[in-house]
């Protein structure tokens, strides 16, 4: 029973909101026409009974129903019934519903999620199915159905039927959340949706929920993610909420990876070791949690009849012989074909195994996938058949199913004296878990085979692990599983039992929400006081971490009014971040080179600047690190515009001429021996990384990798920092590694010293200064307010 100090009033507790493309029930109408609707074995619908601890849960999805629908009658009562079972039930018609769910997430997004890129499209069991959407029954397509295996414009109908869907669901759930609700949003057959919902708050400047996207696959390599065209579109949805959970770190790892190539998103951490992003000034969590089976279920399920009849009727059909079970779907990436070669070589290789082993296999084949469940099954059962002349019907049991009751998984769970797993690609399956509790209890434990490429593998510790391409090592692993002593058999089990056991669905419902609220902001934190750095806090990280969540931001309409009751005004302006906008340097895929050499401010910054400067009240400066070259190419044409390079060392005065003329601040008597030196240690490093190159200024020699893979060319950049500093130990110079450059310069030189002369010069031409506007947007423009105080 609860302990009812813990439990909240349910007047006060907040609602989460569970929203899955397919709600956890099972809906089915008997011959009378009158509807039956159940739990499902879905962990989302094992917590129906649980404490969630400040919470009320309410689930919002579609059902499948076998054609059981036939008009708005069947729909109302139907929705009737699951809204006493807290569910919210949405229709779509067919066409968009097998539009979005049997052509864009089957044969697209699932395919992309399980690693698959555009060359395995090339093996048979991939490819757009174009029939697929209509008709599942006469689906005869393949690869050869599409004009070109590159062209993905021919699943735009898809892509618009999984917008449709996703934005209906976020009207629905949208409508129905409030303030500080939980929205939990499930897998990838709803990957649009964290974007929809957080527009909407936006858009209506409401109190945002707190929103949650659990990927329940793996999550591919960034390589293969970013081939869809719609790739980074999905990629900034998932963005849109504040805790993303995937179920391995590997997938995590992948998602950061693909964050960061693609949108130049760098990693931040949490307490409690949370890690995360920052995207549009939000800070968005990235976590890992496993998801548990429920003991009490299952306990309940061994205890029935039809359980203890399937485990009888199998120990009597296969007898003394040992028993290595599986369960596959019927999808090459299940790796069945792998399995049963490996098999079949053991049979082989092992003629006294004949009399003494069979391999209990069921094939699950749902239609989710038909052209791959097609080539699959054809395949497997040469492979079979094949089994079965050579060495007998014994040696296999074979069935294929549409599903595997818990009853009868269970009893194969308990006749078997080994589990064996050879998915090529897959995500977290239960059923190793299973296998483990139910072989918890008997005296000589199953043993575990597990391939290393599913989440399993990182999971179960006394699993023997195998790569099911590596077909020897997989043989000698079988052989082990099927020899070894019982007192391994129990040892590998007792690493594993304490955890699976004493799981729970609302203890990992728990742990996630744990998780969000350690990395959601302390809503009670004033947000106009800014956090001083410690000591150990270099400056510059302090406020790369604070500047969007703690500094006070600046009012227009103060400045404006202030500028409007002044008349001797200076503005200065910092040009690459400022006033040019740049692309992040962690991002691997950069669509242009806004920002580099060359390149200038939008349109309306340019015209706003030459507004400005056509005031002669005002003093205009624009200062940049870059070469003198590439400033005046940008904005050398403004007349009235004073600009400064080379981070204030060279300087061209405003002048309303056509020609300018450039100064030069003095530099260090020694700096030709300092850049002879730099160029050399430099060079080496240009050589071994490609897209960087040396960027010559008047008083700084630049090394510059905003070109290049971000994660070698930041790793290269830390390295010459430290190759520099030691070989540059005797001059006075600084080092500074800032938007994919690494700059060497004179110590006494910096933005500020330029800034400090401009201030002098227009006080002494004007009499005075009355309004300073001073703007940067990094650690190298803290010199320039510095000087301005």
């Amino acid at each position: 029973p609860n302990n009812p100090d813990t439990v909240t009033p349910v007047a006060t507790r907040r609602r989460i909101y569970f929203v899955c493309y397919h709600l956890p029930v099972s809906v089915s109408k008997n011959a009378r026409g009158e509807w039956k609707v159940a739990w499902s074995e879905s962990l989302l619908a094992n917590i129906v009974d649980s404490n969630l601890v400040g919470y009320t849960p309410h689930w919002v999805g579609t059902v499948m129903t076998d054609g059981h629908i036939l008009d708005d009658l069947d729909r109302d009562e139907l929705k009737m019934i699951l809204a006493s079972m807290d569910c919210t039930v949405i229709y779509f018609e067919t066409s968009i519903r097998d539009k979005h769910y049997q052509g864009f997430c089957k044969q697209v997004l699932w395919e992309v999620f399980h690693y698959v890129d555009l060359v395995d499209i090339h093996n048979n069991a991939f490819g757009f199915d174009l029939d697929v959407a209509n008709d599942p029954e006469k689906s005869t397509g393949t690869i050869h159905d599409l004009r070109s295996l590159w062209d993905q414009s021919q699943v735009g109908e898809w892509w618009a039927a999984y917008n449709t869907v996703n934005q209906t669901f976020a009207n629905i759930v949208g409508k129905m959340a409030s303030r500080n609700d939980v929205i939990w949003v499930n897998d990838y057959h709803l990957a649009l949706l964290p974007s929809l919902l957080l527009s909407e708050e936006t858009r209506t400047e409401v109190k945002p929920t707190q929103k949650i996207f659990y990927l329940h696959i793996p999550f591919p390599s960034s390589r293969i993610f970013l081939e869809m065209e719609c790739g980074v579109s999905i990629l900034r949805s998932m963005l849109s909420a504040d805790l993303i959970a995937f179920h391995g770190f590997s997938d995590a790892r992948h998602f950061q990876s693909c964050a960061k190539r693609a949108l130049g998103l760098t990693e931040r951490r949490f307490a409690g070791g949370l890690i995360g992003l920052t995207y549009r000034k939000r800070h968005v969590a990235v976590t890992m949690n496993h998801v548990p089976i429920e003991a009490d279920a299952l306990d309940g399920a061994l205890e029935q009849e039809s359980t203890i009849e399937f485990e009888r009727s199998l120990r009597s059909k296969h007898k003394e012989r040992k028993i290595i079970c599986g369960i596959n779907a019927a999808q090459y990436l299940s790796g069945l074909t792998l399995k049963l070669l490996t098999y079949e070589k053991f049979l082989s290789d092992a003629p006294a195994w004949r009399d003494k082993v069979v391999l209990v296999q069921r094939c699950i084949a749902k239609g989710d996938r038909c052209l791959d469940e097609k080539m699959t099954l054809r395949e497997v059962r040469v492979v079979v058949d094949r089994i079965m002349k050579r060495f007998g019907h014994e040696v296999i049991d074979f069935e294929e199913v549409s599903s595997v009751p818990i009853e009868k998984r269970l009893a194969m769970w308990k006749v078997s004296d080994c589990f064996f797993s050879t998915e090529i690609r897959g995500g977290l399956s239960l059923w190793p878990m299973e296998y483990v509790y139910v072989n918890g209890s008997k005296e000589c434990p199953g043993v575990l085979i597990v391939s290393e490429f599913t989440a399993a593998c990182s999971i179960l510790n006394g699993a023997l692990r195998i790569s099911p391409h590596d077909l020897n090592q997989t043989l000698k692993t079988l052989d082990r599983a099927l020899n070894m002593p019982i007192d391994e058999r129990q040892g590998r089990s007792l690493r594993d039992i304490e955890w699976v056991s004493s799981s729970s669905a609302a203890s990992w419902i728990q742990n996630v929400i744990r998780d969000l609220k350690d990395s959601s902001p302390d809503e009670e934190a004033p947000d106009d006081k800014a956090t001083l750095p410690s000591k150990a806090m270099a400056v510059s990280e302090f406020l790369k971490t604070q500047r969007d969540e703690r500094f006070t931001r600046l009012n227009p309409s103060s400045v404006l009014s202030a500028y409007k009751s002044t008349s001797k005004r200076v503005i200065v302006l910092d040009f690459n971040g400022t006033i040019v906008i740049k692309e992040a340097v962690d991002s691997f895929l950069k669509r242009s080179q806004v920002g580099s050499a060359g390149d200038g401010p939008p349109q309306a910054a340019y015209a706003a600047l030459e507004k400005l400067c056509l005031d002669d009240n005002n003093t205009v400066f624009v200062i940049s690190g870059d070469m003198r070259q590439a400033i005046e190419s940008s904005l050398g044409n403004i007349k009235g515009m004073g600009l400064a390079s080379s981070n204030g060392s060279c300087f061209s005065p405003p002048t309303k001429q056509a020609a300018r003329s450039w100064l030069a601040l003095d530099i260090a008597s020694n700096w030709e021996e300092v850049k002879k030196k730099a160029i050399q240690i430099m060079s080496k490093f240009t050589a071994l990384t490609n897209g960087s190159h040396i960027k010559l200024a008047h008083s700084s020699i630049g090394w510059s990798y905003f070109d290049c893979d971000p994660e070698w060319g930041s790793l290269q950049a830390k390295h010459l920092v430290l190759e520099l500093e030691d070989q540059l130990a005797r001059f006075d110079v600084r080092f500074v590694n800032l938007k994919g450059i690494v700059e060497v310069m004179p110590r006494e030189f910096n933005k500020g010293v330029i800034v400090t002369k401009i201030l002098r010069d227009a006080a002494s031409r004007n009499n005075g200064v009355d309004f300073v506007l001073c703007m940067g947007d990094d650690i190298s423009d803290e010199k320039m307010f510095t000087s301005v105080m």
